[in-house]
């Protein structure tokens, strides 16, 4: 069956990566390994997604690495062959699914039996106190980042959706591939924003500090000046010591 049906279980082609890849936000690869351009060849021709699901265990290249359960289905959106045959590949995240089962076909790449993962509808009432809190955070999130990395940083308009939202500051926060990862598996989109929320108030503690400590190391470092008066020659000790030098 075609993912395109909506059904609730269907098989997808799975490409495991060092990455997550969140519904709505891009995915560019590079594709050289056999299997791989075989898979990502028969999905342009059938128009079709693939599955991008983060590795548990194992490598990208070499032998088939052991996947995370709750993946992202990736929509190709464009590509460029090359003449030695690899791959230039650029794809969208669309909806999200849970792996039940895989197995290795023989081209070796994995080939899963999922079920589409959907979100808790979020409560409006609950939903939106948090969505301008999100934005309010991240705009200071994204200030102190520009100030400590002394970089000019693009502006970013935040969806107003909370789903979206959520999706979206999860895709570009600086966090680790495991957290990133539980935020994908979240079937609560208030819970995600919660989750977020907390880490970016995290992150800007940690960046307030890292700038105390800068200017901080900037004051000790800074060369000490002395400031010279003059001497007063009418001093009884100057007196004595022109007197003595004399002699």
């Amino acid at each position: 069956m075609s993912p395109d049906e909506s059904p609730s279980i269907y098989s997808l082609p799975l490409f495991p990566l060092h990455t997550v890849l969140f519904p709505q936000f891009t995915l560019q690869l590079h594709i050289f390994e056999a299997r791989y351009k075989a898979m990502i060849s028969s999905c342009i021709e059938r128009n079709a997604p693939f599955g991008v699901v983060l590795i548990r265990e194992g490598q990208e290249t070499g032998p088939v690495a052991v996947p995370h359960d709750v993946g992202c289905m990736a929509r190709i959106l464009d590509f460029k062959q090359l003449e030695d045959g690899r791959l230039h590949l650029l794809a969208v995240g669309e909806r999200r699914f849970r792996l039940l089962e895989y197995r290795e076909t023989e081209l070796a790449y994995l080939v899963g039996q999922v079920e589409t993962l959907e979100d808790i509808p979020p409560v409006p009432e609950a939903a939106s106190p948090m969505v301008a809190k999100m934005t309010t955070l991240f705009q200071t999130y994204l200030r102190l980042l520009s100030e400590t990395a002394s970089l000019q940083l693009p502006e970013i308009e935040l969806p107003e959706d909370p789903s979206v939202l959520a999706f979206c500051i999860a895709s570009i926060l600086q966090m680790s591939l495991a957290d990133k990862q539980r935020l994908l598996a979240m079937t609560d989109s208030q819970e995600r924003l919660f989750e977020e929320i907390r880490f970016l108030r995290h992150q800007i503690e940690d960046l307030v500090a890292i700038r105390a400590r800068r200017a901080s190391s900037a004051e000790e470092s800074e060369p000490q000046v002395v400031i010279a008066e003059p001497i007063d020659l009418r001093t009884e000790g100057w007196r004595r010591f022109e007197q003595e030098s004399r002699n």
